[in-house]
């Protein structure tokens, strides 16, 4: 009987003692990584191609990004000031590789007295829905530095609303006038990440 014990005893200890010496992988650190992009946006009939900045701060974790993402963005005369968030996907571990990335936020409209219509009283404008979609490619330039082309397609939402002047209106104020934008064009920047 007394050896029964001691030998499930030793049973036990050597169970415990394996089970707290079994070996835990340990998940990668996820790393603060910063990117500069800035291109141009091409499209919509009739007008220019526009010139484009954005900053994303997020976390690296193997091959994925998430970070917040604000920039400034022309559309003719119409500026705006991106708010988003960016996932990239890195499509190899290898240094250079290619990915691809999708953004989704809010456009608030950035607007400047000489680029409101002259004829307009009561001037308000309002941002609205944007995303972004597209693919690229990435390479290493120096150890924690890494460039890349990427294209996409972007949309954005603006909307203006004004009250036009009325000269020989004395007591009647005319309605508001709405204009609503969709501005859809596709997007060509420069990425510069660092890591």
């Amino acid at each position: 009987m007394k050896l029964k014990r001691i030998y499930l005893s030793v049973t036990c200890l050597v169970v415990l003692l394996s089970a707290n010496g079994q070996h835990v992988p340990k998940l990668a650190p996820a790393k603060f990584q910063s990117s500069l992009q800035t291109g141009l946006s091409i499209g919509q009939k009739g007008s220019k191609p526009a010139w484009l900045v954005n900053t994303v701060n997020g976390l690296q974790y193997k091959n994925w990004f998430a970070g917040i993402g604000l920039g400034i963005d022309y559309y003719g005369l119409k500026r705006t000031v991106p708010l988003f968030l960016d996932v990239q996907k890195n499509l190899s571990v290898k240094q250079n590789t290619l990915f691809w990335y999708v953004s989704g936020g809010y456009s608030i409209p950035w607007v400047i007295e000489s680029h409101k219509p002259a004829y307009a009283n009561k001037y308000e404008a309002t941002g609205g829905l944007l995303y972004e979609a597209g693919a690229g490619y990435k390479f290493s330039l120096f150890n924690k530095t890494k460039l890349g082309l990427s294209a996409g397609y972007s949309f954005k939402q603006l909307k203006e609303q004004f009250t036009p002047p009325c000269n020989w209106c004395e007591l009647e104020i005319p309605p508001p006038q709405t204009n609503s934008y969709q501005f859809r064009r596709i997007v060509i920047k420069v990425n510069w990440w660092l890591l």
